[in-house]
């Protein structure tokens, strides 16, 4: 089967209280009907439709509300893919879509994404169907030209659009946030509620009440989340022995991840390695 650098996403697939981290990945999503608010590593988003929100590898993305009718278009691609598009923009330039991720859009601009958008779909489908070897060929090539067509697309609207502001934050949402992100850098080395609360100066009881509160899940279980969601990248996107993915975790030994992992995610990591690449 023809492997892509890319794929279209159903935003059906992020739901309320679900987080997840771009890895090596970048991507957008534009909103074509319903509102959402979004958090983009510590800062948070009101999304509508004409909403394009970019993002770029290692962002953490967690949906904090939708709408049952949201819909958009949403796309996620490997970072290799997306370098020549970037290579000749100024590096502040880029680091203003970590900044200002979300931009608002008018009907002309969205009707250019979504374009691009269906060309890129209709190609690749003929590509998926593609069997003479001369048609693959060209058919890759043009899926690629395609996807830095729409790359570049994106990019010429964001920059010629106007930032959507930050939502503000009270005290337990801040303090919410803050324990997500250092969730996500520090789920390696760390697994226990008291080094996060004494990072915020709070107890563990408070800062657990916090969690559950604001987030439904205790702050284990996302302590959890980010530690799998770190052993999935590794397990699929490297070459790294299963033992070699344990030390990078801190697990005191192959055996102990393992179990840790199949606890979690109901199969090994060699299984679940495998099943990336059938």
């Amino acid at each position: 089967m023809e492997q892509l650098a890319y794929q279209m996403l159903d935003v059906r697939q992020l739901l309320a209280n679900y987080a997840t981290v771009s890895q090596n990945k970048y991507g957008f999503f534009l909103c074509r009907k319903g509102e959402a608010d979004i958090l983009l590593n510590n800062h948070s988003f009101h999304i509508e439709k004409g909403v394009l929100c970019l993002y770029t590898p290692y962002t953490f993305i967690r949906i904090v509300r939708h709408t049952e009718d949201i819909e958009g278009c949403l796309m996620e691609g490997e970072l290799d893919t997306i370098q020549p598009a970037l290579s000749n923009i100024p590096a502040t330039e880029r680091f203003a879509i970590r900044s200002h991720p979300c931009v608002k859009l008018n009907a002309t601009q969205c009707q250019r994404l979504e374009q691009s958008a269906e060309m890129l779909k209709t190609r690749t489908e003929l590509l998926k169907q593609a069997t003479k070897p001369r048609s693959v060929r060209l058919l890759r090539m043009l899926v690629q030209v395609l996807l830095q067509n729409l790359c570049l697309e994106a990019l010429e609207i964001y920059f010629n659009c106007a930032p959507v502001e930050e939502l503000p934050q009270n005290r337990e949402e801040r303090i919410f946030n803050r324990f997500l992100m250092s969730a996500f850098r520090n789920c390696a080395q760390e697994r226990s509620v008291t080094f996060y609360a004494k990072e915020q100066h709070l107890s563990p009881n408070y800062l657990s009440s916090v969690i559950k509160a604001k987030s439904g899940r205790t702050a284990i279980r996302w302590i959890e989340t980010f530690t799998l969601l770190q052993a999935q990248h590794y397990l699929r996107q490297t070459k790294l022995s299963i033992k070699e993915i344990a030390y990078q975790l801190h697990f005191p030994d192959q055996s102990v991840f393992g179990r840790y992992f199949k606890k979690h995610c109901g199969v090994s990591p060699s299984d679940y390695r495998n099943e990336g690449t059938t």
